[in-house]
């Protein structure tokens, strides 16, 4: 090899380690299972299988997970501190600084409230909260009629994990969570004869999304992201993980 062509492809070795540098994407995640699992250092679930399925399919694309409490991930994917976030329900006021990819990657998800065993027939409609205080997780989406209700006495905590130690130890009467994953989690730790769901079902259904940071260079691959899921979703693919951790 002459010594002429050593700049040369020296710049094109830069320009490559550039290119790949530029095209990793820094997902802000709270563990949230099944869909976001932590352990031992170690990210998995169905959000985690999803995006891996995703860079199979956008090869010149990577992904990169960051742990981060959901109230200030919201905040990150505000600023641009973060490119994307996972498990996220489509609300209008988050539109300003989210871009939705489209469709939901996983729709089998509805608000319900929880209570004691034995206790969840003294909720038969949504008036009969108001004799309770709510535990919820700051920031989280649920229906419209509650998101938005101030006359509610609400509790609010960083994670869904804290709201059923709560309710097992009688600290809280009543939380509102999202049913595949309070009942997933009620069901890994054993305690479905603990728990129960009320009587009073709001009758909504979760869609979860990826969405993109409006300040994160990101936003360009939202029509290969967006095909990739419809395949996805149409293939089975997701619906296959999904089982794997459900059942």
């Amino acid at each position: 090899m002459k010594l002429w062509h050593l700049p040369y492809l020296a710049v094109i070795a830069l320009l490559s380690s550039s290119k790949a540098v530029a095209e990793e994407y820094v997902i802000g995640t709270d563990p949230w299972p099944p869909f976001t699992i932590s352990k031992d250092g170690e990210l998995s679930g169905i959000d985690v299988d999803l995006i891996r399925e995703i860079e199979k399919r956008l090869p010149d694309v990577t992904f990169r997970f960051k742990e981060i409490p959901w109230s200030r991930a919201l905040h990150y994917m505000a600023n641009g501190g973060i490119d994307a976030i996972t498990g996220l329900a489509r609300r209008e006021e988050r539109e300003r600084y989210i871009l939705y990819t489209e469709p939901p990657y996983y729709s089998d998800c509805s608000s319900r409230f929880y209570m004691r065993a034995g206790f969840g027939k003294y909720i038969k409609q949504y008036d009969d909260l108001y004799q309770y205080e709510v535990g919820h997780v700051a920031d989280s989406a649920y229906f419209a009629a509650f998101d938005k209700d101030k006359a509610l006495n609400k509790y609010s905590v960083t994670h869904e994990e804290q709201l059923l130690k709560m309710l097992k130890n009688r600290r809280l009467d009543v939380i509102i969570g999202t049913s595949c994953q309070v009942d997933y989690h009620i069901k890994l730790k054993g305690l479905s004869g603990r728990f129960e769901q009320a009587e009073y079902k709001p009758g909504n259904n979760v869609d979860l999304y990826l969405g993109l940071s409006r300040k994160s260079p990101i936003t360009r691959i939202q029509p290969q992201l967006n095909q990739v899921i419809e395949q996805l979703k149409r293939e089975g693919v997701i619906q296959k993980i999904a089982d794997k951790y459900f059942r």
